[in-house]
């Protein structure tokens, strides 16, 4: 944990909520509706080799549609997609779950992944794949990150937010933890229960966002949980303050 976050502790509703859910259930089975046609048509008119799938309500995967893409889901191989490159298949299968999903803030954004400055008869989509194939290989981020501005790793159109759920997805480690999602609505929540950091995401380096991932596992360390529990609880606990805001005393009540 760094050592701004000492003495920073879980709030109580925060270990109450998280000892009574189960990983499985509450992490693995968050499941979103996708709208398969909007993303394969997107994806063909860019001239990519990747379709999305889904499953419909028996779990059964479909191809057309709309249909759930449990975050269970969201891994290299995943029968959910067909693509000739695994990798970019996995980063736009973790796009259309992000923007799909209701409690997290993303909007629905196609990437385009494409390197417009790759030289005359290099592919586009080398730097991207090189990138994504790396983390998938070896777990970690590559050593060159900390040249760009940011110490993120060049990855063409993709924000730190898609970026960071592709690194779950394929089970990154940093040396702060395992990799975890990166939600403005969660940061928000943090900073709001007295974290000292900048809250916009969209601008999180990578030295802010290992803080973040620290400070998830210390956590989750101490309530004797998971950190995607933490996660959730953040973003979960947004979503509650939003409710009781707009809906007042007709709020649904919550462990929070």
């Amino acid at each position: 944990m760094h050592a701004y976050d000492e003495g920073f502790e879980p709030p109580t509703a925060c270990a109450d909520w998280c000892r009574l859910r189960m990983y499985d259930l509450q992490v693995l089975d968050d499941g979103v509706t996708v709208d398969l046609k909007w993303w394969n048509d997107h994806l063909k008119d860019a001239g990519h080799d990747i379709r999305l799938r889904g499953r419909n309500l028996d779990g059964r995967v479909v191809t057309s549609g709309k249909a759930v893409v449990p975050r269970n889901d969201l891994r290299l191989g995943s029968e959910l997609v067909q693509t000739d490159h695994d990798g970019l298949g996995l980063l736009f299968l973790c796009a259309a779950w992000r923007s799909a999903h209701a409690r997290r803030r993303s909007a629905r954004r196609f990437p385009n992944v494409f390197d417009a400055h790759a030289p005359s008869g290099r592919d586009p989509l080398g730097k991207i794949k090189g990138v994504l194939d790396y983390c998938a290989k070896t777990k970690s981020l590559p050593d060159n990150s900390r040249l760009t501005w940011l110490g993120w790793p060049d990855t063409p159109g993709v924000g730190v937010p898609l970026f960071a759920t592709f690194l779950w997805a394929v089970d990154v480690h940093t040396d702060a933890g395992p990799a975890q999602l990166l939600d403005q609505h969660g940061v928000s929540t943090l900073v709001h229960e007295g974290w000292l950091e900048d809250p916009a995401v969209a601008d999180f380096t990578l030295r802010r966002y290992l803080r973040y991932v620290g400070l998830l596992s210390g956590w989750a360390e101490k309530i004797r949980t998971r950190p995607e529990l933490v996660e959730m609880w953040l973003v979960e606990r947004w979503d509650a303050r939003m409710a009781e805001v707009r809906d007042g005393s007709h709020a649904t009540p919550r462990l929070f």
